[in-house]
């Protein structure tokens, strides 16, 4: 299928995702090889949502730029980068598509990423492929989603949507973002009760990527050493210990830096029931 949009043109591929509010297509601009998705309303009373989204991707991308600037005039080494556009989608286009029912059709790409089918919901690990993220793997997961966590909440948004279904990675470049942001709202200072929410949301669906439940305080144990120290960490941060993300986010490092060499470590599962 083809969607037109002025002079452009996309060819739609397989459906690989959706809500109740929209449906995710791979596609790709005509000519490029580049993979982007296309979120498209469920009907035309959905298209608030898409509105919403695009009016809050657009807002965090100025920021980012923003801070990313700031931080070159002051950054000792080059090569050194904030990376906050790596946490959310890039909207590349925004219109409604009278052909499909004056449905409003967000155009998603991937910073750094060509083939999209590589970016998964961290819960299809344990939900679909019936594996679990090793501690270490969790681990960089769990600091970059307090990274980006510290980025959002100081610039005066929530997510409001936080879960397995909503946070992807790309394992192999180590990325990891929030793809969703429907929900988001946006204050003059995020409300305390709000922060603790988010960071605990993030801790428990870390927890479950482990293959644990942050109900019955259990995450399976491989019998490695920093077991005990690092699951009392991140049990905390999911009943709600925490309602600063930078002070969430320094701390966890505190603790990594003491149980683990800081390194490159690829993403590492095991059977989720083993």
């Amino acid at each position: 299928m083809i969607i037109k949009n002025l002079d452009d043109e996309y060819l739609v591929g397989k459906m690989v995702g959706g809500t109740n509010e929209y449906r995710l297509y791979i596609c790709q601009k005509k000519d490029e090889e580049k993979q982007c998705l296309l979120q498209i309303a469920a009907d035309a009373s959905c298209n608030g949502a898409l509105d919403r989204s695009a009016f809050i991707l657009k807002l965090l991308k100025i920021k980012a730029r923003e801070i990313e600037e700031e931080y070159a005039q002051v950054k000792k080494d080059p090569k050194n980068m904030l990376n906050y556009d790596l946490g959310f989608p890039n909207l590349t286009e925004i219109f409604i598509c009278k052909k499909q029912g004056n449905r409003k059709i967000n155009i998603l790409s991937f910073k750094n990423i060509d083939d999209v089918t590589k970016i998964v919901p961290i819960l299809n690990i344990t939900k679909k492929d019936k594996l679990r993220a090793d501690l270490r793997s969790s681990a960089w997961i769990m600091g970059k989603l307090l990274k980006l966590l510290v980025f959002i909440h100081s610039e005066g948004f929530s997510v409001e949507l936080i879960n397995g279904n909503n946070i992807l990675i790309e394992p192999d470049k180590h990325y990891i973002m929030i793809f969703d942001w429907s929900k988001a709202k946006t204050h003059t200072i995020v409300p305390t009760e709000i922060k603790r929410r988010e960071i605990s949301q993030m801790a428990q669906a870390i927890i479950q990527l482990l293959g644990g439940n942050h109900k019955t305080n259990t995450i399976p144990d491989d019998g490695e050493e920093a077991y005990t120290s690092y699951t009392q960490k991140i049990l905390q941060l999911a009943h709600g210990a925490e309602s600063k993300a930078e002070r969430a986010h320094r701390n966890f490092y505190n603790l990594i830096d003491q149980l683990w060499k800081r390194e490159y470590y690829p993403f590492t599962t095991k059977p989720l029931n083993q």
